[in-house]
């Protein structure tokens, strides 16, 4: 049963992973957003909520049993 789990967080990191390589696949423009940042800012900070809750999640997981 561990395995499954293992393969599931094995998953989410991989996703997150893909994710942050997003300059691969979009070409972001140099026009600001509404708050007047590029627009990949938003992406950026995105990814890294996504990451920390994602290892919170994951160290809660396996380091607080």
């Amino acid at each position: 049963m561990k395995s499954k789990n293992g393969i599931l967080w094995i998953i989410l990191f991989i996703v997150v992973f893909l994710l942050s390589q997003d300059y691969l696949l979009i070409n972001w423009e140099g026009s600001p957003s509404i708050l007047g940042f590029p627009a990949w800012i938003g992406w950026f900070a995105f990814v890294h909520v996504l990451f920390i809750a994602v290892f919170y999640l994951f160290a809660k997981k396996y380091w607080n049993e």
